[in-house]
C-alpha cells in the first residue's frame, strides 16, 4: 500500500473522531473518520441528520452498516449513523480512502413479524387482532416524518431522491419484510407497506403507515 493510504489514515486518527462499528457479532472498535455537514445546506434537518465522512482505506466498515461515534469523555459513545454509501478514492491505481455519506439514526426500536395467528377482541370491537412476534429487540434507524414536505424532495450530492412520509432507512441485514410492524418507542406502531430494495446497496428504505392491526 502506498504511502499516501497510509499517512491519510494517520491523520485521521490525530484529527478525525473514533468510531466503533456496531454488528451483531460483536463491536469492532478502533477506526477513526474525518466528517463534515454538506456547506451548501441550510436546513437544520439535513446539517443534522446527513453527513459527508472520509474512511481509511482499509476500513472494515461495509454499506449498511451503523457505526457510532465515541468522542473522548463519553462513557457510553456518542450518536449512531448509517453508513450509505462508500466510495472509493483511488490515486495510481490504489486506494487510498473512502468517501462516504453517514445518516443519523433517530430510533432503536423493535422489529416484529406476523405470527400467522389472530385473536378475537372481545373487550371493545369484536373482531380479530393480529399476533406478532419479536425478530429484532433493537433495530436502529432513520425515520423521517415529512419535515419539509417538497422543500426535501432532491439534494444529489447528499443522494437524497425524495424523504417521504413516514420513511424508514434500516440496515438490510435486518431483513424486514413488508406487514413487518416497527415501534420507534413504545405505544407507537407502524405497518411497512412497502420496500425500496434498489436505492442503495446496504439500506432497505420502507415506506410507513400507522398499524391499526
Amino acid at each position: 500500500m502506498s504511502g499516501i493510504a497510509t499517512d491519510i489514515k494517520s491523520v485521521y486518527a490525530e484529527v478525525g473522531i473514533k468510531f466503533d462499528i456496531v454488528r451483531d457479532s460483536g463491536i469492532i472498535s478502533g477506526e477513526y473518520l474525518d466528517w463534515e455537514p454538506n456547506q451548501q445546506v441550510t436546513k437544520p434537518f439535513i446539517r443534522e441528520f446527513f453527513l459527508e465522512c472520509a474512511l481509511a482505506y482499509d476500513t472494515d466498515a461495509s454499506e449498511g452498516e451503523v457505526i457510532q461515534f465515541m468522542p473522548s469523555g463519553e462513557v457510553n459513545g456518542g450518536e449512531r449513523y448509517l453508513l450509505m454509501n462508500k466510495t472509493p478514492d483511488i490515486f495510481e491505481n490504489e486506494i487510498i480512502k473512502y468517501d462516504g455519506v453517514l445518516y443519523k439514526c433517530n430510533v432503536s426500536g423493535e422489529l416484529f413479524r406476523p405470527s400467522g395467528e389472530a385473536e378475537w377482541d372481545t373487550t371493545q370491537t369484536y373482531r380479530k387482532v393480529t399476533s406478532f412476534e419479536q425478530v429484532r429487540e433493537v433495530a436502529f434507524a432513520l425515520q423521517s416524518e415529512s419535515l419539509f414536505g417538497s422543500d426535501m424532495d432532491t439534494n444529489e450530492e447528499l443522494g437524497l431522491l425524495g424523504i417521504e412520509k413516514h420513511e424508514l432507512y434500516i440496515p438490510l441485514s435486518f431483513g424486514i419484510q413488508e406487514l413487518d410492524r416497527y415501534s420507534p418507542v413504545s405505544g407507537e406502531y407502524y405497518r411497512v407497506d412497502s420496500i425500496k430494495k434498489r436505492r442503495f446497496k446496504g439500506v432497505d428504505v420502507c415506506i410507513l403507515s400507522e398499524d391499526t392491526r
